[in-house]
C-alpha cells in the first residue's frame, strides 16, 4: 500500500466511523419520544453499533497518524517508527492535536464497554464524538484561518449528523419490519423535520469552504485540476442524496404513515423506503470517500 492510498483509506474509515458514532448517538435525542436512558431497551442494537464505530475511530485515528508521519518523512517504513512518530507528535501541531484526539477516542470507547448504559454515558459519548469530529477541521486545509476552520468543523458535524442518522434509520427499517412501526414512523418524521436545516448548514458551510479552497479568481477554471474533479464527484453524489431525501420526506414516509393510519399492511410502502434509505446511505459513504480523497489533494486556492 502506498502512503497516499493508506492515508486516503485511513481518513475515509475515520470519517465514516465518526459519522456513525456521532450521528447515531445523537439520533435518539430528536428521533425518539423519550430520552436515550429510557429508549435503550427499544434500541438494543445501538450500543454495539456505537462501540464498533468507536473502536474503528480509534484504530483509524492511529492509522491516519502513522501514514501522515510516513508522508512527512517520505518513507513508508517510518509509519511505525517510534523515533519518527515522536518527532511528529512532539514537534508538529498536527501530532499534538492527534495525541489529544487519540486519548479522547480511548475514553469514548471505554464509555461504551459496559452493557448497561445510562443517560450520562450517552451524553458523554455524544460530546466526545462531537469534539472528535469537529476537531478534524483544525488539521486540514483550513490551517490557521479561524473562519475557514469553523466552517469546516460545522460542515463535518452536519454531514456526520445526516449520515449517522441514515445508518440508524436503516437499522430501524430492518428491525421494524414486524414490530415497532410507530417508533419507525416517529423517527422518520422527526428526522425529516430537521433535514432541511441540516442541508442548509451543509450548503452554506460548503460554500464558505469552497471560497477559501478554490477562490473566486479560479471560478473560470473549474474542474480542471484533480481536486476540482473529485469535488465534482462529491457534489453529484450529494445532489443524488438530496433527491432521495426529498422522495423519503414527501412520498415514501407519507405512504407508510397512511398505511399505518388505515391499518393496512405496511410491507408494500416499507420495501421502497428501505431501498431508498439504503441507497442514500451508500451515496453518503461515497461522499465521505470523496472527502477523504480531497483532503490529500492541493486545493487551487492554496496552490
Amino acid at each position: 500500500m502506498t502512503i497516499a492510498l493508506g492515508l486516503i483509506v485511513s481518513r475515509f474509515i475515520h470519517y465514516l466511523a465518526l459519522s456513525v458514532l456521532f450521528g447515531a448517538a445523537l439520533f435518539p435525542l430528536y428521533g425518539m419520544k423519550r430520552s436515550p436512558l429510557h429508549d435503550y431497551p427499544f434500541l438494543p442494537w445501538l450500543r454495539p453499533v456505537l462501540l464498533v464505530a468507536a473502536i474503528a475511530t480509534l484504530i483509524s485515528a492511529f492509522s491516519w497518524l502513522a501514514f501522515a508521519t510516513a508522508g512527512m518523512s517520505g518513507s513508508l517504513a517510518d509509519a511505525m517508527d517510534r523515533d519518527t512518530l515522536s518527532i511528529v507528535i512532539g514537534g508538529t501541531s498536527f501530532g499534538q492535536l492527534w495525541v489529544v484526539r487519540l486519548a479522547l477516542a480511548v475514553i469514548v470507547t471505554l464509555l461504551l464497554l459496559p452493557k448497561k448504559q445510562g443517560a450520562w454515558r450517552h451524553y458523554a459519548v455524544i460530546a466526545g464524538s462531537l469534539v472528535l469530529l469537529a476537531s478534524i477541521g483544525a488539521s486540514g486545509h483550513a490551517g490557521e484561518n479561524v473562519i475557514h476552520m469553523i466552517a469546516d468543523s460545522i460542515h463535518l458535524l452536519a454531514a456526520g449528523l445526516w449520515i449517522g442518522a441514515l445508518f440508524a434509520l436503516f437499522v430501524l427499517v430492518i428491525v421494524s419490519a414486524n414490530s415497532n412501526m410507530e417508533i419507525l414512523r416517529t423517527a422518520l418524521l422527526r428526522f425529516s423535520g430537521i433535514g432541511t436545516s441540516v442541508v442548509a448548514v451543509l450548503v452554506l458551510s460548503g460554500l464558505i469552504n469552497s471560497w477559501f479552497l478554490i477562490g473566486p479568481d479560479k471560478l473560470d477554471q473549474l474542474f480542471v485540476s484533480r481536486y476540482e474533479q473529485v469535488l465534482l464527484i462529491k457534489l453529484v453524489l450529494f445532489g443524488a442524496m438530496l433527491l432521495l431525501a426529498a422522495a423519503n420526506r414527501f412520498w415514501l414516509t407519507p405512504r407508510l404513515a397512511a398505511a399505518l393510519d388505515s391499518d393496512s399492511a405496511p410491507s408494500a410502502p416499507l420495501r421502497p423506503l428501505r431501498m431508498s434509505i439504503l441507497s442514500e446511505t451508500v451515496l453518503g459513504v461515497g461522499v465521505l470517500a470523496a472527502v477523504a480523497w480531497l483532503g490529500t489533494l492541493e486545493p487551487p486556492g492554496l496552490a
